[in-house]
Protein backbone atom coordinates (compact mmCIF):
# COMPACT_ATOMS: atom_id res chain seq x y z
CA UNK A 1 0.00 0.00 0.00
CA UNK A 2 1.01 3.66 -0.47
CA UNK A 3 1.49 4.47 2.98
CA UNK A 4 3.98 5.28 5.36
CA UNK A 5 4.59 3.42 8.99
CA UNK A 6 5.81 6.23 11.40
CA UNK A 7 7.46 4.89 14.51
CA UNK A 8 7.25 6.85 17.65
CA UNK A 9 10.68 6.02 19.76
CA UNK A 10 11.89 8.98 21.13
CA UNK A 11 9.69 8.82 24.51
CA UNK A 12 11.26 9.42 27.90
CA UNK A 13 10.20 5.46 29.19
CA UNK A 14 10.29 7.27 32.27
CA UNK A 15 7.52 3.96 33.76
CA UNK A 16 10.03 1.51 32.62
CA UNK A 17 13.10 4.05 33.44
CA UNK A 18 15.05 2.74 29.89
CA UNK A 19 14.79 3.41 26.12
CA UNK A 20 11.72 0.83 25.49
CA UNK A 21 12.84 0.53 21.45
CA UNK A 22 15.78 -1.01 22.40
CA UNK A 23 14.17 -3.75 24.82
CA UNK A 24 14.63 -7.36 23.62
CA UNK A 25 11.55 -9.24 24.48
CA UNK A 26 12.28 -12.96 22.61
CA UNK A 27 15.40 -12.37 21.02
CA UNK A 28 14.16 -8.82 19.14
CA UNK A 29 14.07 -5.31 20.43
CA UNK A 30 10.48 -3.73 20.57
CA UNK A 31 11.19 -1.18 17.86
CA UNK A 32 11.51 -4.50 15.40
CA UNK A 33 8.89 -6.23 16.49
CA UNK A 34 6.46 -3.11 15.58
CA UNK A 35 8.47 -2.62 12.31
CA UNK A 36 7.53 -6.21 11.44
CA UNK A 37 4.14 -5.57 12.04
CA UNK A 38 3.77 -2.24 9.73
CA UNK A 39 5.59 -3.13 7.03
CA UNK A 40 3.40 -5.80 6.27
CA UNK A 41 0.84 -2.58 5.62
CA UNK A 42 3.78 0.10 4.91
CA UNK A 43 5.77 0.92 1.78
CA UNK A 44 8.39 3.08 3.90
CA UNK A 45 9.07 3.02 7.54
CA UNK A 46 10.01 6.51 9.37
CA UNK A 47 11.46 6.09 12.77
CA UNK A 48 11.13 9.25 14.97
CA UNK A 49 13.94 9.36 17.77
CA UNK A 50 14.92 11.64 20.63
CA UNK A 51 18.50 13.68 19.67
CA UNK A 52 21.24 11.60 20.39
CA UNK A 53 19.59 8.56 20.80
CA UNK A 54 20.44 5.35 19.78
CA UNK A 55 18.46 2.87 17.89
CA UNK A 56 19.09 -0.79 18.12
CA UNK A 57 19.71 -1.88 14.29
CA UNK A 58 16.78 -2.71 12.09
CA UNK A 59 15.79 -5.31 9.23
CA UNK A 60 13.69 -4.02 6.93
CA UNK A 61 12.63 -5.26 3.80
CA UNK A 62 11.68 -1.99 2.12
CA UNK A 63 13.05 1.95 2.90
CA UNK A 64 13.71 3.04 6.54
CA UNK A 65 14.08 6.70 7.63
CA UNK A 66 15.25 7.94 10.85
CA UNK A 67 14.45 11.12 11.56
CA UNK A 68 15.14 13.36 14.92
CA UNK A 69 12.57 14.60 16.78
CA UNK A 70 11.87 18.70 14.90
CA UNK A 71 10.42 20.17 17.92
CA UNK A 72 12.38 17.80 20.66
CA UNK A 73 10.96 17.53 23.92
CA UNK A 74 7.47 17.97 23.38
CA UNK A 75 6.14 14.57 23.42
CA UNK A 76 3.97 12.15 20.82
CA UNK A 77 2.29 15.21 19.04
CA UNK A 78 5.88 16.30 17.64
CA UNK A 79 6.75 12.92 17.25
CA UNK A 80 3.64 12.84 14.89
CA UNK A 81 4.96 15.83 13.04
CA UNK A 82 8.34 14.78 12.49
CA UNK A 83 7.28 11.53 11.28
CA UNK A 84 4.73 13.65 8.96
CA UNK A 85 7.37 15.77 7.47
CA UNK A 86 9.72 12.72 6.74
CA UNK A 87 6.59 10.65 4.90
CA UNK A 88 7.24 9.85 1.17
CA UNK A 89 3.22 9.18 1.57
CA UNK A 90 -0.26 11.12 1.88
CA UNK A 91 -0.94 8.28 4.07
CA UNK A 92 0.66 7.40 7.78
CA UNK A 93 0.49 5.19 10.40
CA UNK A 94 1.42 6.54 13.73
CA UNK A 95 2.64 3.60 16.38
CA UNK A 96 4.75 3.45 19.41
CA UNK A 97 7.95 1.72 19.35
CA UNK A 98 5.86 -0.36 22.48
CA UNK A 99 3.54 -1.86 20.51
CA UNK A 100 4.47 -5.25 19.58
CA UNK A 101 1.10 -7.07 19.10
CA UNK A 102 -0.25 -4.39 16.08
CA UNK A 103 -2.85 -6.23 14.05
CA UNK A 104 -1.73 -6.20 10.17
CA UNK A 105 -5.79 -6.71 8.76
CA UNK A 106 -6.85 -4.04 11.50
CA UNK A 107 -4.29 -1.75 10.49
CA UNK A 108 -5.23 -2.21 6.63
CA UNK A 109 -8.87 -1.69 7.81
CA UNK A 110 -7.80 1.65 9.30
CA UNK A 111 -6.07 2.74 5.96
CA UNK A 112 -9.18 1.85 4.04
CA UNK A 113 -11.48 4.01 6.10
CA UNK A 114 -9.20 6.97 5.46
CA UNK A 115 -11.21 7.95 2.17
CA UNK A 116 -12.45 11.01 2.80
CA UNK A 117 -10.75 11.85 5.87
CA UNK A 118 -7.72 13.15 7.41
CA UNK A 119 -7.29 10.74 10.85
CA UNK A 120 -8.97 7.63 11.43
CA UNK A 121 -8.79 6.50 14.62
CA UNK A 122 -9.70 3.67 17.21
CA UNK A 123 -11.45 4.43 20.13
CA UNK A 124 -10.97 1.83 23.00
CA UNK A 125 -13.78 2.49 26.20
CA UNK A 126 -14.54 5.51 24.54
CA UNK A 127 -11.25 7.35 24.73
CA UNK A 128 -9.29 8.32 21.23
CA UNK A 129 -6.54 5.91 20.60
CA UNK A 130 -4.06 8.46 18.84
CA UNK A 131 -0.60 6.31 18.15
CA UNK A 132 -2.81 3.44 16.53
CA UNK A 133 -4.34 5.88 13.95
CA UNK A 134 -3.66 6.91 10.51
CA UNK A 135 -3.10 10.13 9.27
CA UNK A 136 -3.01 12.16 6.44
CA UNK A 137 -0.15 14.79 5.45
CA UNK A 138 -2.25 17.81 5.10
CA UNK A 139 -2.74 17.24 8.94
CA UNK A 140 0.94 18.97 9.40
CA UNK A 141 -0.29 22.61 9.45
CA UNK A 142 -3.36 22.19 12.41
CA UNK A 143 -0.49 19.99 14.34
CA UNK A 144 1.89 22.60 13.52
CA UNK A 145 -0.57 25.37 15.32
CA UNK A 146 -1.18 23.72 18.22
CA UNK A 147 2.41 23.17 18.62
CA UNK A 148 3.12 26.79 18.09
CA UNK A 149 0.47 27.50 20.48
CA UNK A 150 2.20 25.36 23.44
CA UNK A 151 -0.93 22.93 22.96
CA UNK A 152 0.76 19.40 23.13
CA UNK A 153 -2.13 16.99 24.01
CA UNK A 154 -2.00 14.49 20.72
CA UNK A 155 -5.58 14.72 20.00
CA UNK A 156 -5.61 19.08 20.13
CA UNK A 157 -5.78 18.96 16.85
CA UNK A 158 -8.58 17.12 15.86
CA UNK A 159 -11.20 19.62 15.73
CA UNK A 160 -9.38 21.06 12.71
CA UNK A 161 -9.38 18.33 10.73
CA UNK A 162 -11.93 15.33 9.13
CA UNK A 163 -11.39 12.29 11.60
CA UNK A 164 -13.21 8.92 11.25
CA UNK A 165 -13.61 7.49 14.47
CA UNK A 166 -13.44 3.68 14.63
CA UNK A 167 -15.62 1.98 17.70
CA UNK A 168 -15.03 -0.78 19.50
CA UNK A 169 -17.94 -2.17 18.17
CA UNK A 170 -16.03 -2.05 14.16
CA UNK A 171 -12.33 -3.09 15.23
CA UNK A 172 -13.08 -5.86 17.39
CA UNK A 173 -13.99 -8.36 14.34
CA UNK A 174 -10.09 -7.46 13.74
CA UNK A 175 -8.44 -7.48 17.37
CA UNK A 176 -11.10 -9.35 19.88
CA UNK A 177 -9.06 -8.92 22.75
CA UNK A 178 -7.34 -5.46 22.08
CA UNK A 179 -4.01 -6.76 21.86
CA UNK A 180 -2.93 -3.89 19.25
CA UNK A 181 -3.45 -1.09 22.09
CA UNK A 182 -0.88 -2.88 24.18
CA UNK A 183 2.46 -1.16 25.27
CA UNK A 184 5.22 -1.79 27.18
CA UNK A 185 5.22 0.47 30.59
CA UNK A 186 6.52 -2.07 33.01
CA UNK A 187 9.28 -5.38 33.59
CA UNK A 188 5.63 -7.56 34.03
CA UNK A 189 4.46 -5.98 30.45
CA UNK A 190 7.84 -6.93 28.64
CA UNK A 191 7.09 -10.23 30.37
CA UNK A 192 3.05 -10.69 29.28
CA UNK A 193 4.79 -9.19 25.88
CA UNK A 194 7.37 -11.90 25.39
CA UNK A 195 4.37 -15.00 26.38
CA UNK A 196 1.70 -13.03 24.04
CA UNK A 197 4.36 -13.16 20.97
CA UNK A 198 4.97 -16.32 21.44
CA UNK A 199 1.37 -17.90 20.51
Amino acid sequence: MNVTGIILAGGKSSRLGRDKASEIVNEKPLLQWVTDRLEEVAAEIVVVKANGQQLPPLDTRGPLTVAEDLLPGRGPLAGIHSGLQSASHDLSIAAGCDMPLLCVPLLRELCRLAEGYDVVMPTRKSRPQPLHAVYRQNCVEAIEKELRAGRLKVISFLDAVRVRYVGEDEWASFDSEGLSFFNVNSDDDLKQAALLLEQ
